[in-house]
């Protein structure tokens, strides 16, 4: 049943558990709390007729025999069990009492009972054909008997039904960042013209900040021989013209102002506009993606990447990366003056750039698994809140919080961990170019002094002055350059999303009809299907026949194979074999053509967070009218004006904003109000096929007459 038994990994919203497996796990969750009053909502209407009488036998009648068990359900053949009923309609009770003190005049209660096992037990039509096939989520059972023994219920069940899908671990890269993360980051933002560009206007920014510099040191040389020829004996004075100095000094100083802020607009422009379109590509990668992705990836994986990882691309990144371009261009400049004016610099420059690059790689081999390590633990800090939030209801029923906050507590921990871990680190390395730099210009203005009689005033103050620069430019440029490679972990996490597995295009050239289908058969010539390419096969050379214009009810135990099916027209997956819709393989057309000729009702209906309206009628395509009558049609209700009241009014419902959970707060939240309005968006639409998912599950009256 399940490979891992009680150390399999279960992700968000149960991925990937059945339906079946999800209502026995959370039994059994209740049962080892051992309370002493056990409340349970119907959790026997996950599982077939079979698996549900095993579950009602063993579990609620034998292990909970001496506890208070309050158990809400449709399914009237376990009453006869009860030590006491109740039976409620429109929010009051009808009536009370046991089992045998029902059926007495004045209660309808044997027509309730008729009228559903009617319903639980579906009669045997000719003109309804029924496939049987193979693994699922939920299912109704036709039986022989309407009490199936136990031999023919769970021991067979939990051989069949195994997981489809199990949740990987995050990957985690090591060693040094791939060259095609960062070809995928700086193509992202431009043409190669425009990056051609950027890099002849930064070089010319710093050129002329060299020039700048250059310049000062000649005019100040200049006003020295002056100052020194004034002074002397017998030597005639020529003062220049001041403009001689002073505007190319101007000219150059403009340079260097228009030049840096060109560069500086240039380099945010190209980087964000990377983020962004790294951004569009992996979301677009994610739409593309199947199903499968989502039932292996857990919500706060996904989060983690479109959240953090891209808020690195968007905030941190631009700014290291231009950081480091004008430091290593003035570490250039600098040391290129230095060399020129006092050559002998170059004795110091060569061993200490060998040691930089030295220290810079010893700390990128730690920082960069560090950095991996803190993305990768930062991801588990999301999947539990998500699923704290989601699952807070039955957090506070078992009275879980302090457990649930010492996980969370434990994960934000290990992530802080990482996160200390990487921030000690930069720290080490930035303490050590501080050192380093500190010394080597101890050793340049005690060689100055020392050379002070082959050097003149300019170029001793000009050496001091690029030391100086030296020590706060090399140390910020290693370390930018070592935090910009960190940093492209983001960015090559990111990139692994946009290469994921595609679905099949969306619309080929070659569409169908608009009129297609007409008449509506489908046709399944061997079709085998399966989850993943590694999976086991789930369904198995299927091929039913189905007529135009049928209802077609598909049956079997829980995991036969029922929602594989529908998955399967839905090409979730790509199915083996062939399924002909109207003479069309649905394998040449796009799965926007496909699937908007279907609509589901799913097990589990969602709601989009919005207003009814948007839920409805997503396209602007209906009037009011047409919504209402669609609403009033798909209530559960005969008299939808005697329950519901106020909430079906016009002016106060359709404008109503649908919350997170699916509900707004001010309308009851029942699965019946989720099924019927997934109903009125059926008959709204008006396809040529309707599946329902799960018929125990659509609860008005309306899912009985399509």
């Amino acid at each position: 049943l399940l490979e891992a038994g009680d150390q399999t990994v279960v992700g968000d919203r149960g991925t990937p558990l059945s339906a079946g497996q999800k209502a026995r796990i959370s039994l059994a969750r209740a049962v080892y709390q051992d309370a002493d009053i056990y409340l349970l909502d119907d959790p026997l209407s996950a599982v077939d007729a079979g698996v549900s009488r095993h579950l009602f036998e063993q579990c609620i009648r034998q292990a909970l025999h001496e506890k208070i068990t309050i158990l809400v359900t449709h399914q009237l053949q376990y009453l006869k069990d009860a030590s006491q009923i109740l039976i409620l309609k429109d929010g009051k009770i009808m009536k009370k009492g046991t089992f045998a003190e029902f059926p007495k005049p004045g209660v309808d209660f044997e027509d309730i009972l008729l009228k559903t096992n009617e319903e639980a037990e579906p009669s045997r039509v000719p003109d309804s054909p029924t496939l049987r096939g193979q693994p699922s989520e939920s299912s109704v059972q036709p039986q022989e008997s309407p009490r199936p023994s136990l031999e023919d219920a769970a021991p067979e069940d939990q051989d069949t039904e195994t997981i489809q899908v199990t949740l990987s671990l995050e990957s985690r890269s090591e060693g040094k960042v791939d060259f095609k993360a960062y070809k995928d980051y700086f193509t992202a933002g431009a043409h190669w013209n425009i990056i051609i560009l950027l890099i002849l206007v930064n070089i010319a920014a710093q050129v002329s900040y060299v020039l700048q510099d250059w310049w000062l040191s000649s005019w100040a040389n200049e006003q020295s021989t002056l100052y020194a020829t004034a002074h002397g004996k017998g030597k005639e004075i020529l003062v220049p013209d001041p403009g001689w100095y002073f505007t190319p000094y101007s000219v150059l100083t403009a340079g260097t102002v228009l030049f840096g802020i060109s560069r500086s607009l240039l380099m945010f422009y190209f980087l964000v506009n990377s983020s962004q379109t790294l951004h569009k590509q992996m979301l677009e990668s994610v739409l593309r993606a199947p199903v499968l992705f989502f039932d292996r990836h857990p919500t706060g994986r996904i989060l983690n990447r479109f959240s953090k990882d891209t808020g690195h691309m968007d905030d941190l990144l631009p700014q290291i990366i231009q950081d480091f371009v004008q430091t290593f261009l003035l570490v250039m400049g600098v040391v290129g003056i230095m060399v020129v004016v006092i050559p002998w610099t170059t004795i110091l420059l060569i061993p200490l750039g060998i040691i930089f690059f030295v220290l810079r790689r010893y700390f990128l081999e730690t920082s960069r698994d560090v950095k991996r390590l803190e993305c990768a633990t930062r991801s588990p800090v999301f999947s539990h809140l998500a699923s704290s939030l989601q699952g807070r209801w039955t957090i506070r029923a078992f009275k879980a919080q302090q457990r649930f906050q010492e996980l969370f507590d434990a994960h934000q921990d290990l992530h802080s961990e990482a996160w200390f871990l990487f921030l000690t680190t930069s720290r080490w390395f930035a303490l050590c170019l501080d050192a380093i730099c500190a010394i080597f210009v101890i050793v340049v203005a005690f060689a100055s002094l020392f050379l002070a009689e082959t050097l003149n005033v300019g170029q001793v103050g000009l050496v001091l002055s690029l030391a100086l620069t030296f020590t706060v430019m090399v140390p910020r440029c290693v370390r930018q350059s070592a935090e910009a490679e960190t940093m492209m972990i983001s960015v090559e996490r990111v990139t692994k999303y946009l290469d994921l597995e595609k679905e099949a295009p969306w619309e080929y050239k070659h569409r169908p009809p608009p009129s297609w289908p007409q008449q509506g058969d489908i046709d399944f010539s061997n079709v085998s299907f399966r989850y993943s390419s590694d999976g086991p096969l789930v369904l198995k050379d299927l091929i039913p026949l189905i007529d135009l214009r049928k209802k077609v009810g598909i049956v079997g135990r829980t995991g036969a194979g029922k929602s594989s099916l529908v998955s399967a027209l839905f090409r979730l997956s790509r199915p083996k074999g062939e399924i002909w819709i109207d003479e069309i393989w649905t394998a040449t057309i796009g799965l926007h053509d496909l699937r908007k000729k279907m609509t589901v009702v799913p097990q589990e209906p969602v709601l989009f967070i919005g207003t009814m309206r948007k839920n409805l009628d997503p396209f602007n395509e209906h009037t009011d009218e047409e919504l209402w009558n669609a609403l009033e049609e798909c209530h559960p209700s005969r008299d939808s004006s005697e329950v519901c009241g106020w909430i079906w009014r016009p002016h106060n419902f359709l404008p109503v904003i649908l919350v997170p959970e699916g509900m707004s707060a001010l309308i009851p939240y029942t699965l019946t109000l989720h099924s019927s309005t997934c109903e009125a968006f059926i008959l709204l639409n008006r396809d040529n096929y309707f599946i329902f998912s799960d018929l125990k599950h659509c609860t008005s009256h309306i899912s009985f007459k399509f």
